[in-house]
Parts: structure tokens; sequence; C-alpha cells
């Protein structure tokens, strides 16, 4: 019995020696879908654009150019709100700037990065929100005389900049190939519309 109580006090001496360190906290593993182009044409709309074909789209039942472009996976959704253009374009740019800007009381910073394509006729811009804000990417594009495009990037979680950065780094790739990719109807299209109404 006295060598059991020695043994059992060496181990216990030599077990201090080292220290206990616990592992830090971690994020789950996120496994992201190979990208694979599908050009989308909208009912009843004056635009087509390209996205990854692992997106589902979902109109909006007011607005049928208002649309979700749903990646269900991640819990993820582009919002887009297509708007025509009657002479108030600088309206519809100060409303998209401020939509952004009201990000501000979360946001650490908002880089703004122009876009010109004079081939496809399209202008914008690209926002980029760092922080622990509800909306990481938004943009707009429009052709400046009759089409106007809203974007907004949002996850159906509580922001965590650090678990959600791969998946908005991966997403704001396909909201550049959307800005890239929008081609506009012909003009006639609005003029048909306009008579309908």
């Amino acid at each position: 019995m006295k060598h059991l109580y020695t043994i059992i006090l060496i181990l216990l001496i030599l077990s201090c020696e080292s220290r206990f360190t616990p592992k830090p906290l971690g994020y789950l593993r996120i496994d992201l879908d190979e990208k694979k182009d599908s050009v989308f044409t909208l009912e009843q709309c004056p635009f087509t654009f390209n996205a990854p074909n692992y997106f589902d789209l979902e109109y909006n039942n007011k607005n049928k150019c208002w649309i979700n472009l749903k990646y269900s996976k991640h819990r993820a959704t582009i919002h887009l709100t297509y708007k025509q253009i009657n002479g108030d374009l600088v309206n519809l740019l100060e409303e998209s700037r401020n939509m952004v800007y009201k990000h501000t009381v979360k946001a650490d910073a908002i880089n703004e990065k122009k876009y010109l394509n004079d081939i496809n006729n399209s202008y914008g811009t690209l926002y980029d929100i760092h922080g622990q804000t509800a909306s990481s990417v938004q943009f707009y594009i429009t052709d400046s005389v009759y089409h106007f495009i809203r974007g907004a990037l949002y996850f159906e979680v509580n922001p965590n900049q650090d678990s959600l950065k791969p998946i908005i780094n991966y997403l704001r790739k396909d909201i550049i190939n959307i800005m890239e990719s929008v081609h506009w109807e012909e003009n006639n299209f609005l003029t048909i519309k306009n008579t309908d109404t």
C-alpha cells in the first residue's frame, strides 16, 4: 500500500510540470459550391444577367422586376430591385447611397469602387461595408438613361464578419459578375411597356 501512495505522488508531481492549454474557439468548415454560370432572363423585365446556377430565383409579388437570388445552403440572399428611370436618376442614386450609409452606425469602413462598361452601356458603384453590419456588399448598376438596378447582400443570421467572411468574399465575386454581365433590353421594350399601362 505504501508503494501505491508513492507511485501516485510521483505521478502527481510529474503531471504538474506540463501546463494545459485549451484550444481556441473555431468556426465550422464551409463548403462552397462550384461556380457554373447561367443566364437569368426575367419575365417582363428589360434586362438579363449571368449568375451561378446555385441561386434560386424568387420574384416579389408586388413588382416582378424586384427579385431575390437565394443561396439557401448558406442562408444568403442578393436582393435586386429594378426601377425605370423617369428623369429621376439623381434621386435614385441618392436613395441608393443613403441605403448604404445607413450602416455607418455599425460599420468600421465603407469602400466604394466605381464600375464603367461602355460596351454594355453600364455604370455603377460597388460598396464594401466592413464591420458587424446587416449587409456587407451593396451596389447599383444603370445605363443612366432608362434602367436602374440596386442590389444588396443579406444573410438570415446574426452578422459575424469572422465566420461569414469566406461566404461574403465568395458571393462578392457573383455580385461583380452580375454587374459585369447585365445586358439591357432594347429601349423599344420600354416604349411598348409604357403604352400598355
